[in-house]
C-alpha cells in the first residue's frame, strides 16, 4: 500500500484497520455534528444549492426582462420614426439637401424661421439613432428608475430623437413622463412648421404610437418667448405653440420674461405631479428656461448629475432649482460626449 501520510519525522505506513477505524470515527462525528446543526446536513446543503441556483435564475430572468424592455423601447422608437418619415414624405417637407438622406424623419433644415441657435448636423444624426431608446432604458434602470416613478422633462426641439428616446425608455420601464416642450430648435433640429417637436409628439400620440408626455407647450428660445427669432419666425412659433397645445389638450405658456418662464414651468410640473415626488429631471437641448443663464451650467458634464444647487438664484433655470430641491438631473446636451 502506498503511504497516505508523511509525518514530520520519517515515514509512517498505516495499518489498514487503524485507517478504517479512524474513517468511521470521523464519519460518526460528522453525522453527529449535522444533527446538532454544526455541520450542514444533506438536506440543508441541497437547500443552499437550490437557493444559489434560484438566485442565479432570478438574476438571469431579471436580466432577460430588462433586455426585453430595452428592445421594446428601441422598437417603439423605430416604429415612431417610420411613421414620421412617411408623414414627411406625404407632406413634401424635406431637410436641406446638405443633410442628405434622413431615414429617421427627425432631421430638420439648416436655417428656417424657427431656428434659434447653431447646431451640429453630426450631433442631430447621432441623436436620431433608435439605439438611444435601448441605452436609456438600461441607464435609467441602473439609476433606479422604474414602475410608478415620475420623470420630468424639459424638451427643446433641438434633439427630437432624444425626446422620443426618453419617452420610449420610460414607457418600457413603467415610469411616467411630464414634459414642457418647446417649438423652436437649433439648426438641423425639429425646426420646420408641421414637424416641430410638439407637432411630432401630437401626431405620434394621435396615431397611438406613444402616450402624451407634454404637459405644456412653449415657444422656447430666449425667455420661452422666442426673442432670438425675427418677428416673422416669432409669430409663427406662437401660432404653432397655441395650435399644438390645443391638439395635445395642455396649456400653452405665455411668460412675461425669463424669470416668469422659469416660474411657469415649475408651476406646471407641480400641478402635473399632483403631490408625487420627481425621481429625475431630464434636460434635452439648451432651452433657456430649463438650463438657466448661469455660466455654472457650462461646467456640468452631460449625463447624470447629482442633486446639488448651482448658479446664482437670478440666473437659475428649472434644472438648477429642481437640483437644489434634491432632484437628480440627466443632461442630454453634448451628444458626442454622451455617445
Amino acid at each position: 500500500m502506498r503511504s497516505c501520510f508523511r509525518p514530520h519525522f520519517g515515514r509512517w505506513s498505516p495499518d489498514r484497520r487503524i485507517v478504517a477505524g479512524a474513517g468511521w470515527t470521523v464519519l460518526a462525528a460528522a453525522l453527529a455534528a449535522g444533527s446538532l446543526g454544526m455541520w450542514p446536513d444533506g438536506a440543508a446543503r441541497a437547500r443552499s444549492l437550490e437557493a444559489r441556483k434560484g438566485a442565479r435564475h432570478l438574476s438571469a430572468i431579471a436580466g432577460s426582462r430588462m433586455a426585453s424592455r430595452a428592445e421594446a423601447a428601441e422598437q417603439t422608437m423605430r416604429a415612431a420614426e417610420r411613421f414620421l418619415r412617411a408623414a414627411r414624405d406625404r407632406s413634401g417637407v424635406r431637410a436641406d439637401a446638405e443633410a442628405g438622406h434622413d431615414p429617421s424623419g427627425l432631421i430638420g433644415g439648416e436655417l428656417t424661421p424657427l431656428v434659434t441657435t447653431l447646431g451640429s448636423l453630426e450631433a442631430k444624426r447621432i441623436s436620431a439613432n433608435p439605439a438611444w431608446a435601448r441605452e436609456l432604458t438600461f441607464r435609467l434602470a441602473g439609476e433606479g428608475i422604474g414602475r410608478g416613478d415620475l420623470v420630468a422633462g424639459g424638451f427643446s426641439g433641438s434633439f427630437p430623437g432624444l425626446n422620443l428616446a426618453l419617452i420610449c425608455a420610460c414607457r418600457a420601464l413603467g415610469a411616467d413622463v411630464i414634459a414642457v416642450s418647446s417649438v423652436t430648435a437649433s439648426t438641423w433640429g425639429a425646426n420646420q412648421p408641421g414637424f416641430t417637436w410638439p407637432e411630432m409628439e401630437a401626431s405620434l400620440v394621435e396615431a397611438g404610437l406613444i402616450g402624451r408626455a407634454s404637459v405644456a407647450v412653449t415657444a422656447g428660445g430666449d425667455a420661452d418667448l422666442a426673442l432670438d427669432l425675427e418677428p416673422e419666425g416669432r409669430a409663427a412659433a406662437y401660432v404653432i405653440r397655441d395650435a399644438v397645445a390645443r391638439r395635445l389638450g395642455v396649456p400653452a405658456l405665455h411668460p412675461r420674461d425669463f424669470h416668469d418662464a422659469v416660474r411657469q414651468r415649475m408651476a406646471v410640473y407641480s400641478r402635473a405631479a399632483r403631490g408625487r415626488p420627481l425621481a429625475l429631471y431630464v434636460n434635452v437641448g439648451g432651452a433657456d428656461a430649463s438650463l438657466g443663464r448661469s455660466s455654472a451650467v457650462l461646467r456640468l458634464r452631460s449625463g447624470f448629475v447629482p442633486a446639488a444647487a448651482f448658479g446664482k438664484p437670478d440666473d437659475q433655470g428649472v434644472a438648477a432649482r429642481l437640483a437644489g430641491q434634491g432632484v437628480r438631473l440627466l443632461l442630454l446636451l453634448n451628444v458626442r460626449d454622451l455617445a
